[in-house]
């Protein structure tokens, strides 16, 4: 059930997302055969679904415009190409463990590219939805191609095309309740109101064979399981998609290694992010070489494919021997299916994808993220997806060292009848004249020492009675060479004032860098194991009348 499921589901999103990446439509039906046994082969998740998918195929699309023309042999070789060597770098970056480069694109920086990345996808499906011919890698260059090419825009394309968005929209909203109210499960309800996009096809095929519209349709397929062959494509053209293979290696990992882990969770499992790398680089090497484009994983097929009862990979590997059997047997089906009914498709799939949630809690939360966000949306709509992602990480990376660059520094006093120490800004706390807490909110690095050292003269200069300093750590992760330099130079010039400088709360590994670096035999003070120790300590220098 469930494998059927999957193949209901590929067979008008292969044919859909190959017409996205500028593809023959076959090349859909192959990227949905050996890539899904590969990952069933190597991948870590039960259930997760690898094949075509709205990301992979626009960047494909948008990143190779200008080195080959959409549609002929040389853009089919370079696009399995990109896949191939999407997939090669995978399979390095998981033999070195690299899977932690999913942590390198924050949630402002996935959620501004992909609400960005579903609009241009419907701006670049508006040209088969009027049945014209327009091109562009960004949106002002597509919407002034398309612009140019109305006037020629054919009325059956514009009517089939409404209707079946109609009709798709429409399923969507009510042909589950509809299903519901018939006696069905909702679970059984759910899967049928999921596979009604291939009615729409099918019902669309059907209408431009019956009533002979002049429309633009996917034609005869060839007949045959995939070619296995190496890509055709010249060192000089390699060179110039390497940004494309690195973005679509990237942003495919991310995306795939974040559905799976969704799925994993509500499955109480766990997914291995290099194993993941393996596996989806695997697939996208296998799709390379099997006349596909680059895959990665559908949520919307995945979580299908676990709602239709699937409990392993066995569901995609039977789902893909189905599919190698349509080819080899079935492919005259297609030759009626319109462009424009799949351009629907398309369409309403992708609409899902503009999630503005993360944009409005980045504008309650943090509106610097917001602006990222926004930034990355703007980005690949005006600059294309390959430097709409190296804008989104590098501001990432830029909000990142401003913020930790300027890091907290609270100064701490003691509540009332406690052991506990609190920022005295936001408590009633008892302060020492003549000791200074601080506690440093961020791990210590070149980029924020100094700002450290000046705001701690600073505070120092306004208690001019200080005779101790008392540096709370329990926030410090990592103390880096530049910010023992400088907390060096501080030890030395609080010395020459008559002023001790102190540590306390020092995490394990901190501790094991100080004593490997020798500062703590330089240190005018002490190391103390809490902040309540170390006050009862320096009062008790001050005399018996100040003991706590």
């Amino acid at each position: 059930m469930a494998s059927a499921t999957l193949l209901v589901l590929l067979i008008p999103q292969g044919l859909a997302y190959a017409l996205l990446a500028g593809l023959p439509p076959q090349a859909g039906l192959y990227a949905s055969i050996v890539p899904v046994l590969v990952y069933a082969w190597l991948g870590s998740s039960a259930t997760l679904s690898v094949g075509p998918a709205a990301l992979p195929s626009l960047m494909t699309a948008t990143a190779l415009a200008g080195l080959a023309l959409p549609g002929t042999p040389g853009w089919a070789a370079l696009a399995a190409m990109v896949a191939l060597l999407s997939g090669v770098l995978r399979l390095a970056l998981a033999a070195l463990r690299f899977g932690f480069v999913a942590n390198f694109l924050s949630q402002s920086v996935v959620g501004g590219f992909v609400s960005g990345s579903a609009v241009l996808i419907v701006l670049s499906q508006l040209p088969h939805l009027f049945g014209v011919a327009a091109h562009g890698a960004t949106a002002p260059a597509l919407l002034a191609s398309l612009a140019a090419a109305l006037p020629s825009a054919q009325a059956p394309a514009v009517l089939l095309s409404a209707a079946a968005l109609a009709l798709l929209l429409a399923g969507r909203r009510w042909a589950k309740p509809l299903l519901v109210r018939t006696g069905l499960a909702p679970a059984q309800a759910d899967l049928l109101a999921k596979a009604f996009p291939i009615v729409v096809v099918a019902a669309g095929g059907g209408a431009v064979a019956w009533l002979a519209l002049p429309v633009a349709v996917i034609g005869k397929l060839p007949a045959g399981l995939p070619p296995l062959a190496w890509p055709a494509v010249d060192l000089a053209t390699i060179r110039a998609a390497l940004p494309t293979v690195a973005a679509i290696a990237l942003v495919g990992f991310v995306d795939s290694f974040s559905i799976a882990q969704t799925l994993a969770l509500k499955r109480r499992e766990s997914v291995d992010p290099d194993r993941e790398l393996l596996a989806l680089g695997a697939a996208n090497a296998a799709a390379g070489l099997t006349g596909g484009f680059p895959v990665s994983a559908s949520f919307g097929r995945s979580a299908a494919n676990e709602l239709a009862g699937a409990r392993s990979q066995l569901a995609g590997v039977l789902s893909a021997l189905w599919m190698a059997l349509l080819l080899i047997a079935f492919t005259d089906l297609f030759a009626s299916l319109p462009l424009a009914v799949l351009a629907a498709t398309i369409v309403t799939a992708v609409a899902q994808m503009v999630d503005l949630s993360v944009l409005k809690l980045a504008w309650r939360y943090d509106r610097r993220d917001a602006a990222v966000y926004l930034a990355t949306f703007a980005g690949v709509l005006l600059l294309g997806v390959v430097d709409a992602i190296l804008l989104g990480v590098g501001l990432s990376l830029a909000l990142f060292v401003w913020r930790t660059s300027q890091p907290h520094l609270a100064e701490l006093g003691r509540v009332p009848g406690t052991e506990h120490y609190r920022n005295i800004l936001r408590y009633e706390a008892e302060t020492d004249p003549q000791i200074l807490v601080l506690r440093v909110d961020e791990s210590l690095y070149f980029a924020n020492i100094r700002f450290v050292r000046a705001a701690i003269v600073h505070l120092l200069g306004r208690r001019p009675q200080a005779r101790s300093l008392l540096l709370v750590l329990s926030a410090v992760n990592s103390i880096d060479v530049s910010a023992l330099a400088g907390l060096r130079e501080l030890n030395r010039g609080l010395a020459e004032q008559g002023v001790q400088l102190h540590l306390a709360v020092v995490k394990g590994p901190v501790m094991d860098q100080l004593k490997r670096s020798g500062f703590l035999d330089e240190l005018s003070g002490a190391v103390h194991l809490s902040t309540h120790a170390a006050m009862t300590a320096l009062k008790a220098e001050q005399g018996p009348e100040y003991v706590i």
